[in-house]
């Protein structure tokens, strides 16, 4: 997609989860669309304090007129997750990058794997509602350090019997998850995709070499 610039208002702010907001965007202006996206995607936000990061869309790929991504307040931020949480407010215009996917989702597949780890999940909540949409097999690891930290969780939660859920939390699992355990008897034909922290995408990769 192209990478042009867009004007996008604010049009609300929700906390997810501890420490996590998700941030919808409406294009700014009369009579002006945002181009469309597929699960997967992310936009670069033009911050007003002069930076720019990226966000993944976390709303259903074919949902027209809005953006929504999450962002989780980092502690040791530069001034980006810092600012959108701190000083953006509702009815302000930023420039955005049109939406780009180095992530894309195989729709056709036989069956979907998803597995997160904290706020990985934005990417993969976008790609499980259009698996979900299209009827597709899919199943969501969803990994966080805690039940308080775990953005989306009610609306996943309210998939249940369309979708397997396998949840685990550090703190109540008394340390990070098992992927080679987790992973296991999916399938050779099974498509896996993963988005969270370094060292759980590390992990991911030598489980799945095993698989």
């Amino acid at each position: 997609m192209s990478t042009s610039t867009l004007q996008a208002r604010v049009h609300a702010l929700r906390l997810e989860a501890e420490g996590i907001i998700s941030v919808e965007f409406q294009p700014a202006g009369e009579g002006v669309a945002f181009p469309p996206f597929s699960a997967g995607s992310h936009i670069d936000l033009h911050l007003p304090n002069g930076l720019m990061r990226s966000y993944s869309l976390c709303n259903p790929a074919g949902d027209s007129g809005r953006y929504v991504v999450g962002v989780q307040l980092d502690r040791a931020s530069r001034g980006g997750s810092r600012y959108v949480h701190e000083q953006l407010r509702v009815g302000q215009v930023i420039e955005i990058c049109a939406p780009r996917n180095n992530f894309a989702l195989h729709e056709d597949a036989p069956r979907s794997v998803l597995v997160s780890g904290g706020i990985g999940i934005t990417p993969l909540w976008c790609m499980l509602q259009r698996l979900v949409a299209l009827g597709r097999p899919v199943e969501l690891i969803y990994c966080a350090r805690s039940r308080a930290e775990a953005a989306f969780a009610e609306p996943i939660a309210a998939l249940d019997g369309r979708v397997h859920v396998t949840w685990h939390f550090d703190s109540e699992r008394g340390g990070p998850p098992d992927l080679p355990a987790l992973l296991a008897n999916r399938g050779a034909d099974s498509h896996y995709y993963c988005c969270g922290p370094g060292p759980m995408l590390d992990a991911f990769e030598r489980a799945c070499e095993r698989l």
